[in-house]
């Protein structure tokens, strides 16, 4: 009995892994045996690298209040170029722009291939619109440029409100003066002028009028006429320079809508200071007569008006100038005197220049112009460029080189700009830096929770990455692989760094850079924390954790 058991239990066994093997093997005819997967291979998500390279060939801007160095909140630049809105501007990602607005005073933006230079129309609240010229001629891969807007505080303004019209004429005949400690401009509009917009339609509705203007040679705490002058009134000019004598800004509004035209011409009158002194070192005489130019910030363009100022006789401490004009703008009349022709070069000597660049500020009675240098010597006006900025052969400037966050370096009085020169730069100043400056690396990296590799990091390359003080002016850093050299930084201090992602969308990962405190050998790291990177899915990697 014990061997049939046998015989059933082995007849059992045979049948069941009969059984249990007929759902490994194929059941054709064939004899194709199927191999089974390797329970210890896994499919993984790991990240790739989806930065861009690092930013090349770029311009940046800085804007700050000419009085405070401070930068300019929510600022507006807006592109022209050979009188009309540019074409050839995009953002860093390479979108067609035509304007750029900032909340912390820092604009950077791509030029197209063939543009050779860039007008910025520079506006904010509170202040008198401001502009730069950008020249694109050059082989930098970064262009630093620096903008001075002046706050109106700072300047002899007067303005009138809510004054009625009728048909685009005013109800009663109005007279506005802003009265300066050494000049001063007044704007006459008679009833029977039709106040139009751009397009030549009469204006509607109640008006409000401003007029701006600022001495030659301010008092402490003002601002120079020279620093409120639209950049390009010498723009093509090599042989000859017009120098300002002055300036008047006239703004009109109804609402939203400018004035820009009139039916009819009206009157402006500046007033010269007794003291001011002609291009030919003669003194002003009545009916001297001053040519004046307009500047259309419609289209960032200066032209001549049909009318000159002729000089008054002397009322007081002044000289009043008037002339006409059917178009409210910026009007500076001006002398034409023998331009510099010469190479305009800077040479410093003493402690070096660092990496991030030193501000080279030029005032005289008619030019305001600051440059950003990053060596010890060079050219700032290259030979028969130096007209075009309203350099004249005579030109007598101070200058002052000064830091982002306004620590002065050097300075240097009455410079002849243009001393023909062969040896000896036109420039020359020792500089004394007045505090103690480190560098520090900023490594930028990025980890990828949507893959399986979550601690990874990365290096993210390709970022604009901005360093600044509070309320200064930011600079850029230079980034090799992923780190960003913080160069220039006062030695103590707090900083505050903003990363902006170029070429790679990083969803909702926070980009809030904790601010740290400058000191030579420390390190500073962020990880980007993305949620949406791209990955390569590999067989056979484990994950990490």
């Amino acid at each position: 009995m014990g061997n049939k058991n046998l015989k059933l239990t082995k007849l059992a066994l045979a049948l069941g892994l009969t059984v249990g093997l007929t759902g490994c093997f194929s059941d054709n005819d064939n004899d194709v045996v199927v191999t089974p997967p390797d329970p210890g291979e896994e499919t993984t998500k790991v990240p790739t690298p989806d930065t861009p390279a690092a930013l090349s060939s770029y311009v940046s801007v800085t804007v700050t209040d000419s009085a405070t160095g401070n930068v300019v909140d929510n600022a507006t630049i807006t592109f022209f170029e050979s009188g009309a809105a540019s074409t050839n501007v995009t953002d860093l990602d390479g979108a067609d722009i035509s304007s750029q607005t900032s909340t912390d005073g820092a604009f950077a933006f791509k030029t197209k291939d063939g543009a050779s230079s860039i007008t910025l129309a520079v506006s904010a609240a509170d202040y008198l619109e401001g502009s730069a010229i950008v020249d694109l001629s050059g082989d930098a891969n970064a262009i630093n440029v620096a903008v001075n807007l002046v706050s109106k505080a700072n300047l002899a303004v007067a303005s009138q409100a809510d004054l009625a019209t009728t048909d685009g004429k005013l109800a009663e005949p109005l007279s506005v003066e802003a009265n300066s400690t050494n000049g001063g401009a007044k704007l006459d509009i008679p009833t029977t002028v039709t106040l139009q917009d751009a397009d030549g339609n009469a204006i509607s509705g109640a008006v409000s009028v401003e007029v701006a203007t600022a001495d030659l040679s301010a008092e402490a705490g003002k601002a120079s006429a020279a620093s409120i002058i639209p950049a390009g009134l010498n723009a093509g000019n090599t042989t000859n320079v017009l120098v300002p004598a002055g300036i008047i800004t006239v703004n009109i509004s109804a609402g939203d809508t400018a004035v820009k035209s009139l039916s009819e011409a009206v009157t402006l009158t500046t007033n010269f200071p007794e003291t001011y002194t002609k291009a030919d070192g003669s003194n002003l005489a009545q009916n001297d007569a001053f040519d004046v130019y307009s500047y259309d910030e419609t289209k960032a363009t200066w032209s001549k008006l049909d009318s000159q100022a002729v000089v008054a006789a002397k009322s007081g401490t002044v000289f009043p100038a008037s002339f006409e004009t059917t178009h409210f703008s910026s009007f500076v009349p001006v002398e034409t005197v023998t331009g510099c022709s010469e190479e305009v070069s800077f040479a410093f000597t003493g402690d070096a220049v660092p990496a991030s660049g030193l501000n080279l500020k030029i005032v005289s009675s008619a030019l305001d112009k600051t440059k950003i240098v990053n060596s010890s010597s060079g050219v700032l006006y290259a030979q028969g460029t130096a007209g075009s900025a309203g350099i004249t052969s005579s030109a007598t400037v101070n200058v002052e080189v000064s830091d982002a966050n306004g620590n002065v370096w050097g300075s240097a009085s009455n410079v002849q700009l243009c001393n023909s020169s062969a040896t000896a730069a036109d420039i020359a100043i020792a500089l004394d830096a007045p505090v103690t400056y480190v560098d520090q690396d900023f490594s930028l990296t990025y980890s990828c929770s949507n893959t399986d590799q979550p601690d990874t990091q990365l290096a993210f390359t390709g970022a604009l990455v901005r360093y600044n003080q509070a309320g200064k002016a930011p600079l850029i850093a230079a980034e090799t692989n992923g780190t960003y050299a913080l160069t220039g930084l006062v030695s103590g201090a707090t900083y505050e760094v903003s990363v902006i992602p170029v070429g790679v969308d990083v969803g909702d990962a926070s980009l809030t850079v904790p601010t740290f405190t400058a000191a030579a050998g420390e390190a500073v790291s962020f990880n980007v924390g993305r949620s949406n990177c791209q990955f390569d899915e590999v067989t056979g990697v484990t994950g990490g954790n």
